[in-house]
């Protein structure tokens, strides 16, 4: 006979706060090597319900103290309830390469479109926030570190809003409601454009509009591979050229990426240099 899942249930208590939205909830699987999702926003007043749906035993234990599930056999369920603003990293004793993290702001901004858009899109933002009766504004760092309101918006009585923006350009996004403000997520836009072209020693590369010492990823098509591999990284120039030496009969392209050095903003054609 199987025994009954554990449920436990801790409140984090704070002092009264001023009137918000309904309560939410928020659920986090245990699974067996990771929290799934590992990383969670949340509106102060949530409560966040982890359930172990791997086969082993795990825990749910605040790195501070603030919080520890004890031993979840499988099937287990463990919740808190998070009242205070802040950051609420826990771990697993068990397996301590197992880490998670609650992050609790009074608004949020939903995730962006992880795929470069094209300039001019106009692109649904979304969120919540815990002051229903507060504006909520849009603001954006183009570059440098001052950010910009840039829409605004009201939220509903669930504490749901939504604004659209155009996209002029990539840049970092946050919302803001008085002075309390979400997780910064980055937006990107496929401005430029990349020309590529045959040269005697392999391919000239420039972008357009310009986009000096712009990190651009060199692919190949591998056939044994079924599609493009990275096959080195370079920077352009002072006036957003290069110059790449390809080995003759490869199909080759080029990509401009974002500054992390992986995510793609525009890619060029692909051209193949003639065997001699």
């Amino acid at each position: 006979m199987k025994r009954p899942a554990l449920v436990a249930v801790i409140a984090l208590l704070v002092a009264a706060a001023p009137a918000a939205a309904a309560p939410h909830r928020a659920d986090v699987n245990v699974e067996y090597s990771a929290y799934g999702p590992s990383q969670l926003d949340v509106l102060p007043g949530t409560t966040v319900a982890w359930s172990n749906e791997s086969t082993r035993t795990h825990t749910v234990t605040a790195y501070d103290g603030t919080f520890d599930s004890g031993h979840l056999e499988p099937r287990a369920r463990f919740q808190v309830t998070f009242a205070r603003p802040g950051a609420y990293r826990y771990h697993c004793t068990i397996h301590p390469s197992i880490v998670g993290e609650i992050d609790v702001r009074r608004v949020i901004l939903d995730t962006l479109p992880t795929a470069a858009v094209p300039v001019g899109t106009r692109v649904e933002l979304s969120g919540t926030t815990a002051d229903v009766g507060k504006p909520v504004r849009i603001e954006q760092r183009a570059s440098g570190s001052r950010f910009t309101t840039v829409a605004r918006t009201t939220a509903g009585r669930s504490g749901a809003w939504h604004v659209g923006v155009r996209a002029s350009g990539t840049g970092d996004y946050r919302a803001a409601s008085g002075a309390d403000v979400s997780e910064v997520r980055r937006l990107l836009v496929a401005v430029q454009k990349v020309h590529i072209h045959a040269t005697r020693a392999g391919v000239g590369v420039d972008v357009t509009p310009s986009a000096p010492y712009a990190p651009i990823l060199v692919e190949f098509y591998l056939r044994e591979r079924f599609g493009w591999w990275p096959v080195a990284r370079r920077r352009l120039d002072y006036v957003s050229e290069a110059e790449l030496h390809v080995p003759r009969g490869v199909r080759v392209r080029v990509v401009l990426v974002d500054r992390d050095g992986w995510t793609p903003l525009a890619t060029s054609r692909a051209v193949v240099l003639p065997r001699r």
